[in-house]
């Protein structure tokens, strides 16, 4: 059975290197087709981003081929996965400021995307172009969900950038130098070029070039329900005019949720020792899932929706033991309030309560590995439908505009921010490939949020300068 599992394994990595293979030929004469900046820059991330994908299937699909099969483990014997997703990714950028506040000096302009990837999963974000000195973060709308990812997993992300050049006619050179060839020269020696042009346009040396300026790694030590700021190590490039100007950090939501929670891991009839004066087995049915073993009377009442009669804690500090005198009888123990509680089930045959104890085991071994994700239910949102949209989102104020300039305040000074002290438009925040609407005035989002300040707090609160501190909330 698990070497079936593994032949279907194998299989499906083979399927997926077709695809991305597939992938890269549509990509590559698209590129040769495309006419407009967008397009082409869509086309060199979709093309970057195949290559990577196909480069981590065969890598993997090697990996597994000379890994020695291993036995399997038995039903409900393997550790619990987990769904990871990735929201709220929000780097900012450092300029000088000349270059953002006198909208002079830097007049580099970028297209900007990032690759997140846990093992052979890789996904792209939103392409963000352009990316100016008029812009002082990176806002990324995605939500990317990891699926089946254990928990020893390695999130990495991966920030590319293209400069931006005054002419961005790279899509139609092929097809200049071939009105070119026809004009100038024979047509011998014009179908051999022609041939040659074809040739570097599939080895991908035409098109925008993006180059890796930044990475990051996280682990689920990392994860979190709430928004936190991480660390990025930043490349040193050849090219000091193609850097794009990372501060070093960045914000975002990297939440987990193991599949235990969300799933069953076992369920079925069972028998409990009722702990009154009696102590007679009462017939229940039993669902285990999210580290707790729930009973029902009747499987009906868990099909109504109503609530268990009796829920046991299945965690890291439970002990779950088969009795000694009675092959289908497990014991499970949690000492809560200061003794311990004691819980006795049966099953109908010795299998079951071979199943029922495997699952019960590993259940508790999972909050284990998983650590903190096992004990508080992180949510894991949903992609949005604005993915790949070209439209620039207006928001309110970038993390440098919301920058505080004073220290502390008392509750009635209103504190100012770095735009109301030099009486400036704050720049827009990009949010999405751009058109070509302006971002409004402060004036007009102030009148728009019914007259609030963002850089207004109450009660003399205190706040740090730069809101990239170590486990901030955005």
């Amino acid at each position: 059975m698990c070497n079936g599992n593994r032949l279907l394994q194998e299989y499906d990595l083979e399927q997926k290197i077709d695809l991305e293979i597939k992938m890269r030929e549509g990509t590559t004469k698209l590129l040769a087709a495309c006419r407009h900046q967008t397009q082409t820059l869509e086309a060199a991330k979709n093309l970057l981003t195949s290559n990577e994908r196909m480069s981590a299937y065969m890598a993997e699909l090697q990996r597994r081929k000379k890994e020695a099969p291993s036995r399997g483990l038995g039903y409900g014997c393997q550790p619990c996965m987990a769904r990871v997703s990735l929201s709220d990714l929000r780097m900012p950028l450092i300029w000088r400021d000349t270059d953002h506040f006198k909208n002079k000096g830097d007049y580099r302009r970028f297209a900007v995307f990032c690759l997140a990837r846990i093992g052979t999963e890789i996904y792209d974000t939103t392409l963000l172009c352009p990316v100016d000195r008029s812009l002082t973060d990176l806002t990324f709308p995605d939500v990317l969900i990891f699926n089946q990812i254990p928990s020893d997993f390695e999130f990495r992300l991966e920030v590319y950038s293209h400069i931006l050049q005054d002419d961005m006619s790279i899509a139609s050179t092929p097809r200049k130098i071939k009105k070119t060839i026809h004009s100038s020269i024979s047509r011998t020696v014009g179908k051999k070029l022609a041939a040659s042009l074809r040739d570097e346009l599939n080895t991908g040396k035409i098109g925008p070039h993006f180059e890796l300026m930044a990475t990051a790694r996280l682990s689920l030590d990392d994860v979190h329900d709430s928004i936190h700021t991480h660390d990025m190590q930043v490349e040193n490039l050849e090219n000091r005019s193609h850097q794009l100007p990372l501060f070093g950090h960045f914000c975002c939501r990297l939440a987990a949720q193991p599949d235990c929670v969300s799933q069953e891991s076992c369920s079925g009839d069972l028998m409990l020792l009722d702990s009154d004066a009696a102590r007679q087995w009462v017939s229940m049915w039993g669902q285990l899932q999210a580290f707790r073993l729930d009973l029902w009377v009747k499987r009906e009442q868990w099909e109504q929706g109503q609530d268990p009669v009796r829920s046991i804690v299945v965690d890291r500090e439970t002990v779950i033991q088969p009795s000694k005198s009675v092959t289908k009888e497990i014991t499970i123990s949690n000492f809560c309030e200061g003794k311990d509680e004691i819980s006795v089930i049966r099953t109908k045959t010795v299998d079951d309560q071979q199943k029922w104890l495997r699952c019960l085991v590993q259940h508790a071994k999972d909050h284990v590995r998983w650590k903190h994700a096992a004990e508080k239910i992180m949510e894991i949102q949903s992609p949005g439908s604005a993915r790949h949209s070209f439209t620039r989102q207006l928001r309110g104020g970038s993390l440098y505009d919301e920058t505080p300039l004073i220290e502390s305040v008392s509750s009635e000074y209103h504190r100012p921010t770095v735009q109301e002290i030099f009486g400036m438009t704050p720049s827009t925040s990009l949010s999405s490939c751009a058109s070509s609407s302006s971002s409004p005035t402060f004036r007009e989002r102030s009148h728009s949020s019914g007259g609030s300040n963002k850089g207004r707090l109450g009660g003399g609160t205190v706040r740090t300068h730069w809101p990239f501190s170590r486990n901030c909330q955005d």
